[in-house]
């Protein structure tokens, strides 16, 4: 099977890269190349919001540097874009010359024509329960709404609304009463990349649930840096072990999930393995 990835730059997108590329040998790579992963904070904001910002982003590094250590491009064909080149002639032409059989996506900007038009059944690893989160940011949205039990990651097929199109697969980390919202962060797309393993072992006989619910598409401008005063000047980044000792009570989740299909192909690398 030819499998091409198209995904940002950070190392949680290259680690799902390199991941795919060791189990199954990527036949190509599109990496478009993103913002620095620390951001400067804007600078009209006060102490307490200049502060917040500037621990959120710096623990969001150090924990992805201690889950993920350093990522480097995937050893394959390679084109390595900017946000203004991902839909370009140029990609165009490259998924022409790899003439992938699965094409999955996590972490670039939205896939649209003409790029769009070369991968109609790209596969895209969305970091969000959708259709409750989709857009940007949506594994930080959970911890501000209080319900951490919705930070999870949906894989769905890629259509000209974000994140809406059909659910293949959804799966969520364990949650511990010490997590960190990176923490969660940072799990999701490792229980995420091994679920991956595993869809494309079964790829073909996936089931599909089409989103029916409406839920909430947010932008990136919708994210201020107040909105980090709940997680650090309220809780203390300790939303998590607020959520399990039953302070913030709220409904689960209900996971669309490939079970029988996973189970399938569990079987499939166990008696390979063997």
């Amino acid at each position: 099977m030819r499998i091409l990835w198209i995904g940002g730059s950070h190392p949680r997108h290259l680690y799902y890269a390199n991941r795919l590329n060791e189990a199954f040998g990527l036949a190509g790579a599109i990496i478009e190349w993103r913002e620095n992963i620390l951001p400067e904070p804007p600078e009209y904001l006060s102490a307490t919001d200049r502060n917040n910002w500037i621990r959120h982003f710096t623990n969001r590094q150090n924990k992805e540097t201690a889950y993920f250590d350093v990522q480097h491009p995937p050893q394959c064909d390679t084109l390595t874009v900017n946000h203004e080149r991902l839909n370009s002639p140029e990609s165009v032409g490259f998924v022409k010359q790899i003439r992938p059989d699965l094409v999955l996506v996590f972490g670039c900007g939205m896939i649209r024509d003409p790029l769009a038009s070369e991968v109609p059944h790209a596969v895209n690893m969305h970091l969000g329960l959708s259709p409750r989160y989709r857009g940007a940011a949506t594994l930080f949205w959970p911890f501000y709404f209080l319900e951490p039990q919705w930070a999870g990651v949906t894989f769905h097929y890629i259509v000209s609304e974000p994140d809406a199109g059909q659910i293949i697969h959804q799966v969520r980390p364990k949650l511990y009463r010490d997590d960190t919202i990176h923490d969660i962060g940072c799990r999701a797309v490792l229980a995420a990349t091994e679920a991956a393993l595993q869809l494309v072992e079964c790829s073909g006989i996936w089931r599909t649930w089409k989103q029916k619910a409406t839920g909430k598409n947010f932008l990136a401008s919708d994210f201020k840096a107040q909105h980090l005063r709940m997680i650090y000047n309220v809780y203390q980044d300790d939303i998590v072990r607020a959520y399990l000792d039953g302070e913030l009570p709220g409904r689960e989740p209900k996971l669309r999930e490939q079970r029988t299909n996973l189970n399938r192909a569990r079987l499939f690398r166990s008696n390979n393995d063997g």
